[in-house]
């Protein structure tokens, strides 16, 4: 299926081919208030798990998960620095400019970057696993308006087309004898200018041509549309549904009755 400047990786596994998108959909948004009930490591670490395992059913290889990865990482790293800082409960390790670093402030940082590593990395296999054709169909199933759903799946397509539009523009400039990368960081945001300014008109002329495009195939014209592909929920699909309706329910009441996954109080 060609799909164009899509992040979506066609692979022959079941869950590209067998699971219905809305099924996807479902237990993205599941997996996202699950990470949100917790703020424990030990918690967040099964749908971390969950996601790795997911990509490796899925076939998706490591080469292309790693800007993901990376990002990931890179929020873990932050999250590091930052959150130790506010947390003051648990067992001292050290000190840093008068802070009390404890080991429940690691351990709450470890979480953090966890929570956000997490809907990172699910939104990015659900993109690779999901085609945008299908994503499109599925909300419409689910009664989004047609204009809407076509809004989503663009915008969802226009990630790595802009991306490779960065690429492309990075390159021609570094063609011209532009270094963006020296200098300090006032220097290099005023050296990125080259690059932004024409990355945003292009944004704007690919906007732009999408809409004629668009209005040349009569968009909006009729009010009945067909689809070339269609979809149906199996046995599968509804145990999955059901299964994740369970699991985010378990999670919300273990939270909030019975305090499950809590390290520290007064946080989500």
């Amino acid at each position: 299926m060609p799909v164009g400047y899509s992040i979506y990786t066609e692979r022959d596994s079941f869950i590209h081919k067998e699971i219905d998108p809305r099924t996807k959909m479902a237990v993205l948004g599941g997996l996202f208030i699950i990470v949100l009930c917790f703020n424990h490591p030990a918690y967040l670490a099964v749908p971390a798990l969950f996601v790795a395992l997911t990509s490796v059913w899925a076939q998706l290889g490591l080469k292309s998960l790693i800007p993901s990865l990376l990002a990931a990482s890179w929020i873990l790293i932050l999250s590091l620095l930052v959150w130790p800082f506010y947390i003051d409960q648990g067992i001292p390790l050290f000190t840093v400019f008068n802070f009390q670093i404890t080991v429940d402030g690691i351990l709450f940082a470890v979480a953090m970057g966890l929570r956000v590593s997490v809907m990172i990395m699910a939104a990015t296999v659900w993109m690779m696993i999901t085609s945008p054709q299908y994503i499109t169909l599925g909300l419409l199933k689910l009664g989004l308006p047609y204009k809407a759903g076509i809004a989503m799946s663009s915008s969802i397509r226009f990630i790595p087309l802009i991306n490779a539009e960065r690429a492309t523009i990075v390159e021609a400039q570094r063609a011209r004898g532009l270094d963006y990368k020296k200098g300090g960081l006032f220097t290099r945001i005023f050296r990125s200018v080259p690059i932004i300014a024409p990355l945003f008109l292009r944004a704007i002329e690919l906007a732009q041509s999408l809409a004629i495009a668009m209005d040349a195939r009569g968009f909006g014209v009729g009010e009945g549309r067909t689809n070339l592909y269609s979809i149906s929920t199996t046995k599968t699909d509804k145990f999955i549904v059901y299964f994740m309706i369970f699991l985010v329910l378990f999670s919300i009441i273990g939270r909030v009755f019975f305090g499950l996954g809590i390290l520290v109080p007064g946080y989500l």
